[in-house]
């Protein structure tokens, strides 16, 4: 089942999953699919019961609302459309929450709707796509963009520990030549963003295949790579053993 794919993605390549209390920083080059990702992995824990809350600043909350319609689905646009009904009874079902927020946001809003949802919905995993949209242009440019994404990776690392919940939050990558791998020097800022994660996963275009690099792993240190398609008749990302 593709519920399976990322959490066993994930298990192998030695991020043992995403645990309570921790940040993990997806970055990868524009077109890579995070958005797709994550927007799988988290009907994955959804499907698992886990109550989940994106906050997604870059594409509006319909859209991806139907990607994940698509995903869950997992068939053909046809037959799709002609069971619509069923697959959205099936996702208002799920245990998925939405911030209302769209492009540049304060923060305080932020973390004030992530404080609510912990409180009243038990939410265990919140996601924040992405870093860049969300601080956008009301921190002004240059070293101050710099210091509001620097106040948000800490805020967001602090609150994931005292609400012993996940939090994955997209940052860009840095303008790096073409064809370059990118590194988790990579991310986009200063160095605080990886160093208050806990985890670091790189979406990668290999010679030959895309995988996902896991560059950092507080918990136990592993690392590793898996390679992994795009299947465009389900939006979903799979592995290639």
């Amino acid at each position: 089942r593709f519920l399976l794919f990322l959490c066993t993605i994930l298990l192998c390549v030695g991020a043992q999953g995403l645990r309570r209390g921790e940040l993990t920083i997806f970055t990868g080059r524009t077109g890579m699919g995070k958005t797709t990702m994550l927007s799988q992995l988290s009907l994955d824990y959804c499907l698992q019961g886990a109550q989940t809350l994106w906050g997604s600043f870059e594409i509006k909350n319909s859209r991806l609302a139907l990607k994940m319609l698509r995903q869950l689905a997992s068939q053909p646009e046809e037959e799709f459309v002609q069971n619509f009904s069923a697959y959205a009874d099936r996702f208002e079902s799920l245990p998925m929450f939405f911030m209302r927020f769209f492009g540049s946001t304060s923060l305080d809003e932020v973390i004030d709707a992530m404080d609510y949802a912990v409180y009243a919905h038990d939410v265990e995993h919140v996601i924040i796509d992405n870093l860049q949209f969300m601080t956008g242009m009301a921190f002004g440019r240059g070293f101050d963009k710099f210091e509001a994404q620097d106040r948000a990776i800490e805020r967001f690392r602090k609150f994931a520990s005292d609400k012993d919940i996940h939090v994955s939050l997209v940052v860009h990558p840095r303008k790096e030549d073409d064809g370059a791998l990118l590194t988790t020097s990579s991310v986009f800022g200063s160095a605080k963003a990886t160093q208050e994660a806990d985890n670091v996963i790189i979406l990668q275009t290999g010679r030959y295949y895309k995988y996902l690099d896991v560059t950092k792993n507080r918990f136990d240190g592993d690392l590793g790579r898996v390679p992994f398609k795009f299947e465009k008749v389900c939006f979903k990302k799979r592995a290639q053993f």
